[in-house]
């Protein structure tokens, strides 16, 4: 019997692409859930007359997300040749591609990755935005915005270079600071500050957004041990850091809050965003300490930006914003070999990212949120409609009508 090295090479190609692929949809699939532990976390932190509306603005990110990613942002996130576009919307409308195809299953990739940027949003600006300008945000963000800093960034041409293995920055950073812009265009929900006193607006239901931060953190292993983006690259050093950046983030979440549930829960959320960056370079113990000071900060940066007047309703500006900027700025010293870390990494060229990430995302946040509410009539929704809660007003159906 005569073996053909060519066919036998052909056929174990075959096989491990078809790996890649499954090991990209599942990890994907893990990061779609945490579309459901946003909804959750922000559902339980706003109040009952506004479920619904979160609950819209999750699956909107999702609806428009996948749109905008297929016809724009995919391609924006490698390529500003227009060509590029032409390809690729001719090739979309084929049914010739290959069932193991590899570049459909980077495309779904890709996609929960920007869902999850457009998505962070939604919590900051909770309450009072009009759903159609919202809608119109989050198809700038997943079409434009978002896919355009990828492009610049280490993920796409590199023309600004930074470790950032599974988005501290790329993804979380990004959210965290147009959410900020967001929330400066839109002004703070009705008495939320009296007599420039901080009046608490209390969540509806605390169970439901500790349940949405467990859903989270079961999909960040998708997050983070799924951009390795090969089978054949996972990680376990990415699994260990992830776990113990989530359990210090919670930890110091606990301690700085003096065990406030929704800070804990948050703070694990915290230390899991700032892991990304750093996840393949930084040590064990290394990722404990990330975890440990980002969940510290939330409660403090949460208090500062109280004070500046500005309504973050759901924290994700310490949460995702500073959050992402620390872990990425302690990827910059824990990834040195020094501090047993695998080195490679420059604390400059992450200081510098981590300046352009607050620029480019604030800036933009506070434009897009202008441009909506523009285009749509009015950024927020009306005083008697903002009273009223936005289930009513904008979508005819309260979150528990029995009550």
């Amino acid at each position: 019997m005569v073996v053909d090295i060519n066919t036998v090479q052909e056929g174990l190609n075959a096989l491990a692409t078809s790996g890649d692929v499954f090991y990209l949809v599942v990890m994907g699939v893990l990061v779609f859930l945490m579309q459901l532990g946003f909804a959750m976390l922000e559902g339980g932190q706003v109040r009952k007359k506004n479920v619904n509306n979160v609950m819209m603005k999750n699956y909107s990110d999702w609806i428009i997300g996948c749109l905008s990613w297929l016809f724009v942002g995919s391609v924006l996130a490698t390529s500003i040749v227009p060509a590029d576009f032409i390809s690729w919307w001719g090739k979309i409308f084929m049914t010739s591609w290959d069932s193991i195809n590899i570049d459909l299953a980077n495309w779904f990739f890709g996609l929960v990755f920007a869902a999850t940027a457009a998505t962070i949003v939604s919590g900051g600006v909770a309450e009072r935005i009009k759903f159609s300008a919202y809608v119109l945000i989050a198809v700038l963000i997943v079409a434009f915005v978002y896919p355009f800093f990828v492009y610049l960034g280490p993920w796409g041409s590199g023309m600004i270079g930074w470790a950032d293995y599974a988005g501290s920055l790329i993804v979380h950073g990004l959210g965290g600071f147009l959410a900020l812009g967001s929330i400066m265009a839109l002004g703070p929900r009705i008495g939320r500050f009296v007599n420039g006193q901080a009046i608490p607006l209390l969540g509806h239901n605390i169970p439901m957004a500790v349940f949405g931060s467990f859903a989270l953190a079961i999909g960040w292993y998708g997050f983070n041990v799924g951009s390795s983006l090969a089978l054949g690259d996972i990680s376990g050093l990415v699994v260990a850091t992830t776990t113990l950046a989530m359990a210090g983030g919670g930890l110091g979440g606990m301690l700085a809050s003096k065990n406030d549930v929704l800070f804990t829960a948050n703070g694990i959320v915290a230390g899991l965003v700032a892991i990304c960056a750093g996840t393949d370079i930084v040590s064990p113990i290394a990722a404990l300490i990330i975890g440990l000071l980002a969940g510290i900060q939330v409660p403090i940066v949460y208090k500062l930006i109280e004070k500046a007047k500005l309504d973050d309703v759901c924290g994700v500006v310490p949460v995702h914003g500073t959050a992402g900027i620390l872990g990425a700025l302690l990827a910059g010293i824990f990834g040195m070999e020094a501090l047993g870390g695998a080195g490679g990494v420059s604390f400059v060229d992450q200081a510098i990212a981590c300046i352009f990430t607050m620029v480019y995302g604030t800036g933009l946040g506070f434009g897009i949120a202008k441009l909506a509410g523009l285009l749509t009539g009015g950024l927020r929704v009306k005083e008697e409609e903002e009273k009223l809660g936005l289930d009513l007003a904008e979508h005819k159906l309260p979150a528990y009508p029995e009550e």
